[in-house]
């Protein structure tokens, strides 16, 4: 059966069951705590229910949270079942720790850029220089590309998901750090296009016109409906009401007719790389 609960109420539950561990409670402990059953904690911890803040203000201090932790599920519970999850201005901190949950647990990921890299796909150079071009320099600069980084882990793992990137090919086009970063980057794109679980697939000039929603992210999973992060500048979300994530999942469609298969792709980037040696 498909959990189909809102995105808080997933991320409020990942959120408690860890919380739960590393304060190394069981269950039951936490269900004595604050007075309930083991089932209603299991229950709250997998999204198959709609918690009351006092419970979750009451677990958090059996588990020990406070501070800034504590206030961010708090926060979730307050609307915890509303039709889309998104954050502005310091509230975009809140979506960190429940969008690294979802894309590790995925079952497959698909990622629409349509004017930078995705994250997932950059080299550290090219990472660098789009901070250093976002006004982001020193220690910062290194924290950021540092978190692309260990994001990217998530390809590695043993048991990673499917990961398909749609790419504009203006994307590959901009110089970002310069020609030698492109040619590492694409070069790099190449590799990890051969892999058996990553698929990329440019969308070139020639092709012409088609729909251009901005970015997306869908995320799938085996056991939970599908979750789209939508990002501009200053605002950032979940979608996942079901007419919405189905509306993303026909674009990913058509945008798929518009672009390169994986093997055409791959030509397509090596001839880049030859024009940016060229260059």
């Amino acid at each position: 059966m498909i959990n189909k609960q809102p995105a808080r109420a997933r991320a409020l539950g990942f959120e408690l069951a860890e919380a739960r561990m590393l304060a190394g409670k069981t269950t039951i402990q936490a269900a004595r705590g604050i007075g309930t059953s083991p089932a209603t904690i299991n229950r709250t911890e997998k999204a198959n229910r709609i918690p009351q803040i006092s419970d979750v203000a009451g677990l958090l201090g059996v588990y020990g949270v406070t501070g800034t932790d504590r206030a961010r599920m708090l926060h979730l519970v307050e609307s915890v079942d509303a039709p889309s999850w998104m954050e502005t201005g310091e509230g975009l901190r809140r979506l960190l720790p429940a969008f690294a949950h979802f894309e590790s647990r995925a079952r497959s990921l698909l990622d629409f850029s349509p004017a930078i890299l995705p994250g997932l796909l950059q080299t550290e150079a090219y990472a660098r220089a789009l901070h250093t071009a976002g006004g982001f320099t020193g220690a910062v600069q290194d924290a950021m590309v540092e978190t692309r980084m260990d994001r990217q882990l998530v390809l590695n793992k043993l048991a990673s998901p499917r990961y398909t990137a749609i790419i504009d090919e203006n994307v590959l086009r901009r110089p970002q750090g310069g020609s030698e970063v492109m040619v590492q980057q694409i070069n790099w794109l190449i590799g990890r296009a051969q892999q058996p679980h990553i698929s990329i697939h440019v969308i070139p000039f020639r092709h012409g016109g088609y729909r251009n929603p901005g970015p997306f992210f869908l995320m799938e999973f085996a056991q939970q409906s599908p979750l789209v992060y939508v990002e501009h500048h200053g605002v950032a979300g979940f979608l996942h009401a079901p007419t919405e994530t189905e509306e993303f999942q026909d674009l990913a469609v058509t945008l798929f007719g518009v672009a390169l298969g994986s093997t055409e792709t791959v030509n397509f980037l090596t001839k880049m790389v030859a024009d940016y040696e060229r260059s």
